[in-house]
């Protein structure tokens, strides 16, 4: 019998339907074990959970987990991977093993590569063969906020312990260094004339054990040859350093590529770690929190989810550093709350996390309408509201019926900007959500451009990552011509987000809308590009530009909604929308409800600030303020010349 220390890892299937049961499968899996393993669970998780327990052997470990499993939530589906190690005689190894097994997020391909070390070096030392494994460098693919640099401190922390380098060299392996090749000129980035400086300079006393190279620069505009003489002049100093080279997550074909071209000069192990699943931010986020003596409430995973979502919408998150950061804004946010209410003499509590703690943290959501009602309030929209109608029950009959097929629900929107598109599609997901149509019903908007990555092989990853995030809800792409629009980088990243998109809209038809935006001249000629389009997106609700007079309800309706107002404000605003030019309203650079809008918080500004200096809290809309509002640059120049705006006119 052997003691050994064992993760399970769940698929994210199974920690986002479990997520409100706070890792609650880890104790019923230790009550399913046999009494004689003498099972002890050390950490649980919303995404894995690790054990150390006695068995004959790690087979015979894995087993009794299996079978536990089995006993306490039915079949393995659940299960992703599980590690096992045999706990050593040296405490120190054992509490590396343990840390990695511990606290390891999102990188089942790291424990798996420790475990495997943990298995291998025994057998290497026995045969004086510990040379080869310093000569073994890695490839680890992640994306920027992956944890790259935490994986390659453990890696280098993990082969130091083990004593991969002679004994004299043991006490000055220590040290790590993380550099990132670029441009000479650009600010962080090392030339591979710095990096041979930096080998060659290394003195004896001082010897770094494993080094970080950044090789991404390698991968713009084909450097393969660049990266070749890169690594020829790495080569004598092969012996002395491991080396773990970074590049972002690619697809399968570009990443053997690069591998390939290490693993013709240097002994090589790839790692992958992907896009991180809103799973394992949202356990960074709960971690956080409770490292810090706070206890989060299952109510506020909406709150949190919402927030990740939000970071992600401008193409740049900053994977476990923004999930930091959004913690770190929970904390501040309850800190405030509970200040608030011992300010005032009420009673509070300072750890918990809930809900009403944090009012504010994210806007409001404007409605608790259905999204039927949502639509009805919408100004012009009759024509569309009567088309969504039209789907939302075919969908519905194709559900019920198992003689039809279920239609492709993907959509195309047409039109001007301000027309409505953002709003509508925005409410369609609730629609959807309302009628068993989608899960989740959430909203996902990004720009054509969001979707195309720096490098290629990774804009299929990003696209397909982005689509993971909106299963069950609506990804919504504004301009989506764009990805036709010449090429990024040097070459075409577009088609290789559209190639993604066509198959991810197939694979998922029924669990996810896209909604594709923009001109109708420029839409059609992207129907074109990727034959698979037209056809995986049947539906076309075209937008049409507003008439001056649904201009005015538009902005009047926004001002009813929010404030009082003197009856010649509206009067005056009247006035204004139908003496705009017709040469600007229909022009293509019009922004239709979204110039109502802008006006709107413009003229509700000069109010505000009007009240504030005259000491008042309310604010009642004047006409005066209008006035005020409409004559600035971006709104007086588009009146016809021979209709005059002011006071008393």
């Amino acid at each position: 019998m052997g003691k050994y220390i064992a993760r399970l890892s769940v698929t994210y299937d199974f920690a986002s339907a479990n997520m409100q049961q706070l890792g609650d499968f880890s104790k019923k899996i230790l009550d399913a074990l046999p009494a004689e393993c003498e099972a002890e669970r050390l950490m649980y998780r919303f995404t894995f959970t690790s054990f150390t327990l006695t068995a004959d052997n790690k087979a015979a470990c894995e087993g009794l987990l299996r079978d536990a499993w089995k006993t306490a939530l039915g079949d393995e589906g659940g299960i992703s991977r599980i590690f096992v190690s045999e706990l050593d005689d040296d405490e120190v190894i054992n509490d590396i093993i343990k840390t990695v097994y511990n606290n390891t997020y999102g990188a089942d391909e790291y424990i798996s590569l420790v475990t495997e070390l943990n298995d291998t070096i025994p057998m290497l030392a026995k045969h004086s063969a510990l040379d080869v494994l310093r000569k073994q460098n890695y490839l680890i693919a992640a994306d920027g906020g992956c944890g790259f640099t935490t994986l390659f401190i453990s890696l280098g922390d993990y082969l130091h312990k083990k004593k991969i380098y002679p004994e004299e060299q043991y006490d000055s392996r220590a040290y790590y260094i993380e550099m990132k090749l670029g441009e000479e000129d650009k600010d962080g980035c090392a030339s591979p004339d710095d990096v041979i400086d930096t080998l060659r300079g290394d003195s004896e006393s001082n010897q770094y054990n494993i080094i970080g190279l950044d090789i991404s620069y390698f991968l713009d505009g084909k450097k393969q040859d660049e990266l070749r003489t890169f690594l020829r002049r790495l080569e004598p100093y092969q012996d002395s350093y491991v080396f773990a080279f970074r590049i972002p997550f690619l697809e399968k074909k570009v990443l053997d590529e690069t591998a390939g071209i290490l693993s013709d000069m240097m002994l090589l192990r790839v790692v992958k770690i992907p896009p991180l699943h809103d799973s394992v931010l949202m356990e960074t986020v709960w971690n956080i929190l409770s490292d810090r003596g706070f206890t989060p409430s299952v109510e506020i995973f909406e709150t949190v989810t919402d927030k990740i979502n939000r970071e992600k919408m401008d193409g740049r998150f900053y994977g476990f550093k923004t999930a930091a950061k959004i913690a770190q804004e929970l904390i501040l946010h309850k800190s405030r709350f509970a200040a608030g209410k011992a300010y005032n003499g009420e009673e509070y509590d300072d750890s918990t996390v809930e809900p009403d703690d944090l009012k504010g943290f994210l806007p409001e959501k404007k409605s608790k309408a259905t999204g039927y009602e949502a639509m009805a309030e919408l100004i012009g929209m009759e024509e569309i509201t009567g088309r969504v109608k039209e789907i939302v029950a075919q969908v519905k009959v194709s559900i019920t019926n198992e003689k039809l097929d279920r239609p492709c629900i993907h959509m195309r929107f047409t039109g001007a900007p301000g027309t409505g598109k953002t709003t509508v599609a925005r409410i369609i997901g609730q629609i959807l959500r309302e009628e068993g149509v989608l899960r989740k019903g959430g909203f996902f908007e990004y720009g054509a451009r969001d979707l195309v990555a720096e490098y290629e092989g990774q804009t299929a990853v990003k696209t397909a990552s982005i689509c993971r995030d909106a299963y069950g809800s609506v990804l919504f792409i504004d301009e989506a011509y764009a990805l036709d629009e010449g090429k990024y980088n040097g070459a075409n990243f577009g088609k290789e987000a559209l190639a993604t998109l066509v198959a991810e809209m197939e694979n998922h038809r029924d669990d996810m809308l896209v909604v594709m935006a923009g001109y109708s001249e420029e839409m059609e000629s992207l129907m074109k590009v990727n034959p698979g389009l037209r056809s995986r997106m049947p539906y076309l609700l075209e937008f049409k530009s507003y008439t001056k007079e649904q201009l005015f309800e538009i902005f009047m309706q926004m001002v009813k909604k929010h404030f009082d107002y003197e009856p010649e404000l509206e009067e005056q605003a009247k006035s204004y929308f139908l003496s705009l030019s017709d040469g600007y309203v229909e022009s293509k650079e019009f922004a239709n409800a979204r110039f109502s809008r802008n006006l709107y918080e413009r003229t509700w500004s000069k109010g505000a600030l009007r009240c504030s200096l005259a000491g008042r809290e309310d604010i009642v809309l004047t006409k005066e303020d209008f006035v005020a509002a409409s004559s600035e640059k971006e709104f007086s120049e588009k009146i016809e010349s021979n209709k005059k705006l002011g006071f008393g006119k």
